[in-house]
């Protein structure tokens, strides 16, 4: 009826005026993924603090339903996680035109010296090793976003 085909127009403007404003302005979500549950929720009161929104989960298929629901501006993924790896997340993330273009920033308790391959292959934009202040973490979310946000401003 008619009341249906105008609240679903309002609903696809209201999309689209949505999806162009973010083409200038960067998204705050954050998508954390840990297995820990005490760890994810120790990061998303620390980036709450700094005016983040954030989204936990303690696996990686969760992870990659949240990222595509979301589109955040980084997922933050453990490496080590039930159901699925961080590099494996981060493998399907990188081949779906559709959240390609987010930023990815692996997190881990052991050195990035054995995943270097696994890095440059997947276009990781940043490696953070287990423990880490809150004031390290932001600081290389925000490079990544204002890293991915000029590039994709410079793009066509």
């Amino acid at each position: 009826d008619a009341v249906t085909r105008h609240a679903v127009s309002t609903i696809q403007i209201h999309r689209e005026n949505w999806c162009n404003g973010r083409k200038n302005k960067p998204s705050t979500w954050i998508v954390v993924a840990d297995e820990c549950n005490d760890i994810c929720a120790w990061i998303k009161m620390q980036l709450t603090r700094h005016g983040f929104e954030v989204l936990i989960t303690n696996n990686g298929v969760t992870a990659l339903e949240l990222i595509g629901a979301h589109l955040p501006a980084v997922a933050l993924l453990d490496i080590m996680m039930p159901k699925m790896s961080g590099l494996d997340v981060a493998r399907k993330v990188r081949a779906d035109p559709a959240v390609a273009q987010i930023g990815i920033i692996l997190v881990s308790a052991r050195s990035s010296g054995r995943i270097d391959a696994d890095l440059d292959e997947l276009v990781i934009d940043d490696y953070i090793t287990k423990p880490f202040s809150p004031q390290e973490l932001v600081k290389r979310i925000n490079n990544v976003i204002n890293h991915r946000h000029t590039t994709e401003s410079t793009q066509p």
